[in-house]
């Protein structure tokens, strides 16, 4: 597999000589006081919110950066900002002005679920690799499944995408503690594994293998190997990618990807779950941390295996040793979701999206005085705080505002109009309610679902973007993802709902059939999918207008997005 010349770039930003090498300095602003404040920096951690993207409870922007991502093509793809989920894990490196440049999303593990347990003592594997889920929001990111009503939705043979933190049993076994379970199309070509290398071996052909538990990970001499500069040994941990089918137990990895920050210096975050504690220091996913210092000292007695950690400090370029100047145990401060945004997909207050997240407010305490649950609908802008619960985020407290402030992230559906040509610059987008912005794309605009040529009057979108500091009507729209349905703004009726997300429990031989998103069961209601040919399935990402008859949830439309 060849990386573009965009990738090579991400990827030395981020593991390489990055800091020192790639181009200049970065650094991070944060609210949560993250790291690199007045210097370089990276940060690697799990998704805990929205509006901006909030990383182990410090918010970066997610207007400023370019993201890459897993496709079945690729290991690490151009992508949209709409391409981050909560829970996913993310690779960041930042600019001079504190901003992100570019975001990785990667995966640990992708594949089939193999000895699946009992919701009593909830576990399974993917590709031999044991993946443990969490519902406790003491021990860290209580895991978030996407297209799956939660763990009693998973079934042996499902195709899953896991994110999570790596940890070392007692026995000295890795697994991943999950923070995102996402339900996988059935044709899901491709394949994940993360863990230690070992029995690597050199073949005289010029390929290689080496094992993760029971799997055999093979490549040849021409696979990337990444960092560049560095060479595999046993006892390292990788990230290996495939889309190629291999014989049982048997990976043919494209790409692999050493945990390591060899060749980074300045100031980094890190987390994930303590291994290999000594008298001064420990491991995070493979990244040596050293806890010498007088404040993380303190600390270190007090760690045990397993505990979910975040640690900033500074990383040694030529060891690729943190240098811990803090360590903040989860355990300590519980960090809820957070999720600050337009509202989305709105059904009910038991039923809408924030940037993507399903949330259920019906138990929410709302603030300011005077605003209820029948305050929210969509396009308001809400500041919320909650818990994942399965497939959504039930809301602990919500602030509703009257408009969205200055400078903050949006996101908007409707109608494009007045773009003068195709893939025009600027132009307004007509909302379901009628009312218009005026959208201006910004020069790292992404689009989902469709490139720059299908933007033109009339085309159905949804924006993310930053409102103005002056006039809440304008819009710097930085992600662009088109729609497989017109829009309710074109003609709808007032009664016409419409949902976004992944079809799980499809079910097309029942009477009548169904399929299930964000919590809600659909009735077909013999609409045919579109665009033709499409396919509804189980992990399929689906838009759907509907309108309800009682109990009952009648699809008007269905379109699958690829």
């Amino acid at each position: 597999m060849t990386l573009n010349e965009s990738m090579r770039w991400a990827l030395c930003a981020l593991f390489s000589l990055a800091l020192a090498g790639c181009g200049g300095g970065t650094s991070v602003a944060s609210t949560g006081g993250g790291v690199g404040t007045g210097g370089t920096g990276i940060a690697l951690g799990t998704v805990t919110g929205f509006g901006s993207v909030v990383v182990d409870g410090t918010a970066y922007s997610s207007a400023t950066p370019t993201y890459f991502a897993g496709t079945e093509a690729e290991e690490a793809a151009p992508a949209s900002s709409a391409a981050v989920e909560l829970g996913d894990q993310l690779q960041i490196a930042l600019d001079a002005n504190g901003n992100p440049s570019t975001v990785v999303i990667e995966s640990e593990l992708k594949g089939a679920v193999g000895n699946l347990l009992p919701p009593a003592n909830p576990g399974f594997t993917v590709n031999g690799v044991a993946v443990r889920v969490n519902a406790d929001p003491a021990v860290g990111p209580v895991t978030y499944y996407a297209g799956l009503v939660g763990y009693s939705g998973l079934a042996t043979a499902m195709q899953v995408e896991v994110h999570g933190v790596y940890g070392v049993d007692a026995n000295g076994q890795g697994y991943i503690l999950a923070t995102l379970i996402e339900q996988l199309p059935s044709t899901n070509p491709v394949t994940r594994i993360t863990g230690q290398v070992a029995n690597l071996v050199t073949h005289p052909d010029g390929s290689a293998s080496f094992d993760i538990g029971g799997v055999s990970v093979r490549y040849a001499a021409a696979a990337s190997v990444l960092p560049a500069g560095t060479g595999l040994a046993n006892g390292q941990l990788v990230n290996a990618w495939s889309n190629t089918a291999g014989a049982p137990g048997v990976i043919s990895a494209s790409v692999i990807r050493i945990r390591t920050l060899q060749g980074v210096a300045g100031p980094v975050q890190i987390s994930g779950l303590v291994a290999g504690l000594t008298g001064s220091g420990f491991q995070l996913s493979g990244i040596p941390v050293d806890a010498s210092a007088a404040g993380p000292a303190a600390v270190l007695p007090t760690l045990v295996a397993g505990q979910y950690v975040v640690v900033q400090g500074q990383a040694t370029a030529a060891t690729g040793v943190v240098v811990a100047s803090k360590i903040q145990v989860y355990t300590a401060q519980p960090a809820p979701v957070a999720l600050h945004g337009t509202i989305t997909g709105f059904v009910s207050a038991a039923n809408f999206l924030v940037r993507g997240v399903s949330v259920d407010a019906t138990t929410a305490v709302f603030s300011p005085a005077g605003t209820t649950a029948a305050s929210l609908a969509n396009g308001v802008f809400v500041d919320l705080t909650g818990m994942v619960s399965g497939n959504k985020v039930t809301a602990a407290a919500v602030t509703v505002q009257g408009t969205p402030p200055g400078g903050r992230t949006v996101d908007y559906q409707g109608v494009v109009g007045q773009c003068a040509t195709a893939g025009c610059g600027s132009f307004v987008l007509t909302l379901q309610d009628g009312t218009v912005r005026n959208v201006t794309l910004a020069s790292n605009v992404a689009y989902s679902n469709g490139s720059a040529a299908q933007l033109i009057n009339n085309a159905s979108v949804e924006v993310e973007a930053t409102t103005s500091n002056t006039t809440a009507t304008d819009l710097l729209a930085y992600s662009v993802s088109f729609q497989g349905l017109p829009s309710p703004a074109t003609g709808g009726d007032g009664t016409t709902l419409e949902t976004n997300g992944l079809a799980y429990d499809v079910n097309l031989a029942a009477t009548p059939p169904t399929f299930a998103v964000n919590g809600l069961t659909i009735q077909i209601n013999g609409v045919s999918v579109t665009p033709a040919g499409a396919t509804l399935a189980n992990g399929a990402k689906v838009e759907v207008d509907f309108v309800q008859s009682g109990a009952n949830n009648l699809a008007k439309a269905i379109g699958i997005d690829h």
